[in-house]
């Protein structure tokens, strides 16, 4: 979060929970659980890997409580999602910081020279 600080400036609204070796699945639930029953409904979390503790967990507690889940987590991803807190978010939304996440995952490599020009 201190790296992206420098980039957007003060950040409100956005909180990490960590997931420690010695968090057991259960442990973890509860800690995501105490964290959603502060949040405004249709908040959304976004999680590293999908299939993962962190996005099990939140799947499990979308059953119970109204969130928004999106799995890959990037900079970008998180950025975007910054930038539009202060709307409610929406299956649209999600979709379009998802878009942008997968716009900026690009191969990038310095391009060759142009024989013709050496």
């Amino acid at each position: 979060m201190d790296k992206l600080t420098m980039i957007i400036g003060q950040i409100k609204g956005v909180s990490e929970i960590a997931l420690n070796p010695s968090d057991t699945p259960e442990d973890f639930l509860k800690k995501v659980e105490q964290k959603i029953k502060k949040m405004p409904a249709n908040s959304l979390i976004i999680t590293d890997i999908a299939g993962g503790t962190t996005s099990n967990a939140a799947l499990k507690l979308s059953q119970k409580y109204k969130i928004h889940i999106l799995s890959g987590l990037s900079a970008i991803m998180l950025i975007e999602a910054i930038i539009r807190q202060n709307r409610p978010f929406t299956d649209e939304s999600i979709k379009e910081i998802n878009e942008a996440a997968i716009m900026n995952c690009q191969h990038l490599k310095v391009p060759a020279p142009d024989p013709d020009q050496v």
